[in-house]
């Protein structure tokens, strides 16, 4: 289960036709149910009218979708589904997971913001109205030994909801975002909290993409009074146990292969060498979302720029910056906010910087193709498979700038160029001097350290160690 699933129907004079939705986490999902030879059943809330009349005509078979796997929408009203995923969702859980709160707008033209989401209650009502249809649906579709694997933030009340249902079925979690510390959640309304606890604690297995998520999950967990093993990873509660894990999300190797080869891969591609001709090519590719941080990379950037002149005529920045959710009020502040900075640097230094605002995907990889140095400098993130894409693809054997409180940051350690505080300008900015002017062998050497390995790992591997662990738990041999 996940928010996206990997297909939605538009409407057309013929009727219904499918169609193949991005984003990150619903491309690698994809991936990795393609590769398992089980029978594999993918569920997300929709409210799409088209996708009601597609199940009512039976094209969500197997077959008929041609995933090589099974979808099945779950129908939620429109009302229900924006309260859940915008405002208990992204303006509650996701800022309390990524530690968010000081950088909310001080704006009073928007309204509740922060934990005043949940104030009045309907937010929380929606969004355990829409845990417990996914529960219920999954519930439904469940024989004894089945696996359940609920992803991400969205779900971690159902669950709770499904174990309810099915007291013995065997269920797991996976967190693809952020788990802040103890203190960051504790900005949450008591209830939330006890309600978030719970719900990822009725997972047999609980899986994080680093060591640091999970160790701040297991803390919350001690915190709140229940039986924690730390070295063990695991929760005890009410009689029973959750392993508490990590699984470490890699990218897509094969989708990356294939990008290359079209002719806008190589027509941007072309592009941004000419742009590098003679300077140094600095990127960074990322959604508008407060938890990248682009805000303070471009702060910082003008800030190199005023305290070392010589560097004007010797760097190219190019951003490939991707709207991310417009219609939350806060979203929209901080796109704002970045794209008045953005004009502050092009009128200080016309020329120097280059800012995309459209999603391509194809023009970033390109970019990350042909970086000299890549900026990532989020203030949490929970994967940020952006890093590890821009290892793999990069020909130039570019510099990685990397915050150390992103998923990747365990994995590529060895040779990014890490930043230990990224609300810190000039921290970044000293790591941007830093990697601009970086001996070519000591990139060489840092870049080979992060790509080896990067290139032992898939999507299907990522998922099948969560199903082998869940699987050991069914069977009382877990490790």
């Amino acid at each position: 289960m996940s928010d996206r699933g990997p297909v939605t129907f538009r409407s057309t004079p013929s009727g219904p036709v499918p169609e193949r939705r991005a984003g990150s986490v619903t491309s690698l999902l994809d991936r990795a149910a393609r590769a398992l030879r089980e029978e594999v059943c993918w569920l997300a809330p929709s409210t799409s009218d088209e996708d009601r009349r597609a199940v009512r005509e039976g094209r969500f078979g197997v077959a008929e979708l041609g995933l090589g796997y099974g979808f099945q929408p779950v129908p939620c009203r429109a009302a229900d589904y924006r309260r859940y995923y915008e405002d208990a969702g992204v303006r509650g859980l996701w800022y309390a997971l990524h530690d968010l709160w000081e950088d909310l707008p001080h704006d009073p033209g928007l309204a509740a913001v922060g934990p005043g989401v949940f104030r009045d209650g309907a937010a929380l009502r929606s969004y355990q109205k829409v845990n417990r249809a996914v529960a219920a649906a999954a519930a439904a579709r469940c024989h004894p030994r089945t696996l359940v694997c609920f992803q991400d933030y969205q779900f971690v009340t159902a669950p709770g909801f499904l174990r309810a249902r099915l007291p013995t079925q065997p269920v797991g979690f996976f967190m693809h975002a952020a788990f802040a510390a103890p203190a960051a959640l504790a900005v949450l309304p008591r209830v939330v909290r006890g309600l978030l606890l719970r719900g990822m604690l009725a997972a047999d297995v609980l899986g994080f993409q680093s060591e640091r998520w999970a160790d701040s999950f297991l803390r919350l967990s001690e915190e709140s009074g229940y039986e924690v093993d730390r070295p063990a990873g695991i929760v005890r509660h009410a009689g029973r146990r959750t392993l508490v894990r990590r699984y470490p999300a890699p990218p897509d190797q094969e989708y990356l292969s294939g990008v290359f080869g079209s002719r806008d891969a190589d027509r941007w591609s072309a592009t941004f060498r000419r742009l590098r001709q003679g300077v140094r090519l600095l990127v960074r590719v990322d959604r508008l979302d407060p938890a990248k941080n682009v805000l303070r990379g471009f702060e910082a950037f003008a800030l190199l720029l005023a305290g070392h002149p010589e560097l004007r005529e010797r760097v190219r920045f190019v951003a490939c910056l991707t709207p991310s959710r417009p219609g939350v009020p806060e979203y929209a502040w901080y796109a704002a906010r970045v794209r008045d900075t953005v004009a502050g640097i092009q009128r200080a230094h016309p020329g120097v910087l280059t800012v995309y605002w459209d999603e391509d995907r194809v023009r970033a990889m390109a970019a990350l193709r042909e970086y000299d140095v890549l900026l990532v400098n989020s203030v949490h993130d929970g994967m940020n498979l952006v890093a590890q894409e821009g290892v793999l693809v990069n020909r130039r054997d570019g510099a990685l700038i990397l915050s150390a409180r992103t998923g990747s940051a365990e994995r590529l350690a060895a040779g990014a160029l890490l930043i230990h505080d990224p609300r810190d300008v000039r921290e970044t900015t000293a790591a941007l001097r830093q990697a601009l002017t970086m001996p070519p062998t000591e990139r060489t050497t840092r870049t080979r350290r992060m790509r080896t390995p990067l290139l032992t790992t898939s999507p299907e591997a990522w998922l099948r160690s969560q199903l082998t662990d869940l699987a050991a738990v069914r069977e009382g041999r877990e490790r």
